[in-house]
């Protein structure tokens, strides 16, 4: 059985003594035989009754141990451990831990179960001011992150660092002080949606080793399966090429490119502003899945909010990827690609031109949203010790996955939802409510929010229903999603204010509503 790996990491003072004081007395039983290995030795101590068990044994180790394999074997070959407990150097970048697992002679006898981050909640803010590439770095690998001392903040100042949080790292489970040995362990949407693609997977094994001839009851259900799994596979097949493509497109602006040099290319000027605005998608193709920090970063660097806002909703439609998806998606109908660029750039200078004669000031949520350069915490400048190309192409290769494994989730989700009511729903049904214009409008309009596919990769889910639906519905969901939707909307409120989100939101809905409804009378 392998070995049990668990890390604590956080900075001088944030309680990682007292939480690995802790989990030794709630988590380590007379069976285990466990190794504390201290790279850091802060003001609390380990307890001393928990010191003296005769199945527990303590290691220090220096900075220049941490990332050694050497030492961590020489560990496991001396104390045969069945659970190792890390308590991380809070200075380190936590990479250089991590990569100590990928060499085979230490990955084939351990692993790691979690990694915990605690934080002091009253530095919290000054240390991200100041060291903001490091904490970015520890919170991005966490699966638990605790508060401590959040006693005497107030309601509103904790919900700020929790967002702060959540957009470093959306899916870590945060705690005030509660020690994460009480929590119950819930399956999380990643291995419920595995387990559903595994169910699929097998249930059409046996369709095929088995065939409806043999199971008569069940002929219906396996020739449902087999139209399921026909559209379901067709979805992914075609989108992944132009997400992975996409994902390595962001992580190289991301990386090289700063958001002072996009700030840069506003030019005094409004009406200029405006133009550049809605053109700059094509010079730096971020998706919609990035295109929110981007647009609060412009703002905090000085870009007039009606501008900032029209590139934030124009990029993720006239990105190059994106129109040459659709351009895929749809071969026979090329004008679609047309339609969503010229719908898209439309609406996205009506709601940005709106904030002119209904401003808004201090729309940004956070002082600081310079020092997270984005939500995969792995383009900070600091991230790594490496300099040069080699260090950046590593940023971006990291970047990268972590995008990849975020919006593929997404896309299967979504390609998921697809599948099964093209299959289930009568297609009746959907001809009778697509009918009516406003109504097949709201329709994909409101699928578009609910889906939240990647605008990298959504054209191939809008083909599917182009034989329910009218082509002015169909706009509806190429042209909206990319500006709103669930992910979209969870990311609005985690980097602005509650006040201008549901205003922007409310601005999107009418305008974009209005004026697809005009489009789809005349097409």
């Amino acid at each position: 059985m392998k070995i049990k790996v668990d890390i604590i990491t956080g900075f001088l003072g944030s309680g990682k003594t007292m939480l690995l004081n802790d989990k030794i007395k709630n988590e380590v039983s007379k069976q285990d035989i466990t190794v504390v290995i201290q790279c850091e030795n802060g003001q609390t101590e380990i307890d001393s009754i928990i010191n003296k068990k005769e199945n527990l044994f303590i290691e220090n180790c220096d900075k220049a141990n941490t990332s050694d394999e050497n030492f961590l074997n020489y560990i496991i070959n001396k104390y045969h451990p069945t659970k190792i407990i890390i308590e991380a150097n809070g200075m380190s970048n936590i990479d250089e831990l991590l990569d100590i697992f990928n060499y085979l002679r230490i990955s084939k006898k351990c692993f790691i179960n979690e990694i915990v981050h605690t934080i002091d909640a009253m530095f919290f803010d000054i240390f991200m001011n100041n060291m903001g590439g490091i904490i970015t770095n520890q919170i991005s690998n966490s699966d638990f992150i605790i508060l401590n001392n959040t006693a005497s903040l107030r309601g509103e100042k904790l919900r700020n660092i929790e967002r702060t949080l959540k957009r470093i790292n959306k899916s870590a489970k945060i705690s005030t002080g509660i020690s994460i040995s009480a929590k119950p362990k819930t399956l999380n949407t990643e291995i419920v949606l595995l387990m559903g693609i595994l169910v699929c997977a097998i249930s059409y094994l046996i369709y095929s080793v088995y065939k409806p001839v043999h199971f008569d009851i069940s002929a219906t259900f396996f020739s449902w399966l087999e139209r399921f799994n026909t559209i379901f596979l067709s979805i992914l097949i075609q989108a992944f090429p132009f997400i992975l493509f996409g994902v390595f497109v962001s992580a190289i602006i991301q990386v090289f490119v700063s958001s002072d040099k996009i700030t840069n290319i506003f030019p005094q000027n409004t009406t200029l502003q405006f133009i550049v605005a809605l053109f700059a998608g094509f010079l730096f193709p971020v998706c919609d899945c990035a295109i929110v920090p981007v647009g609060a970063r412009l703002i905090k660097k000085g870009v007039p909010l009606p501008a900032a806002v029209t590139f934030m909703l124009a990029a993720p439609i006239t990105n190059p990827i994106v129109i040459a998806s659709t351009l895929y998606a749809f071969p026979s109908q090329p004008f679609i690609a047309i339609y969503r660029v010229c719908l898209g750039m439309v609406i996205a200078f009506l709601v940005g031109g709106a904030f002119i004669f209904a401003p808004e000031k201090g729309v940004t949520l956070f002082d600081n949203i310079d020092e997270i350069p984005c939500n995969c915490g792995f383009c900070s400048d600091d991230f790594t010790n490496k300099k040069g190309v080699l260090g950046k192409l590593d940023a971006i290769f990291r970047h990268a996955g972590a995008e990849f494994f975020q919006i593929g989730k997404f896309i299967i989700i979504g390609s998921l939802l697809s599948s099964i009511m093209q299959t289930i729903v009568p297609k009746e049904l959907f001809s009778s409510l697509g009918g009516g214009t406003i109504i097949s409008l709201l329709i994909m309009m409101l699928f578009a929010f609910i889906l939240s596919v990647c605008s990298s990769s959504d054209a191939f889910i809008a083909r599917t229903f182009v034989n329910q639906f009218p082509i002015g519905a169909i706009m509806g969901f190429l042209v909206l999603g990319p500006m709103l939707d669930i992910k979209n909307l969870l990311m609005l409120l985690g980097n602005f204010k509650k006040r201008f989100v549901i205003k922007l939101v409310i601005l999107i809905l009418l305008i974009s509503f209005e004026i697809l409804i005009v489009f789809a009378t005349l097409f």
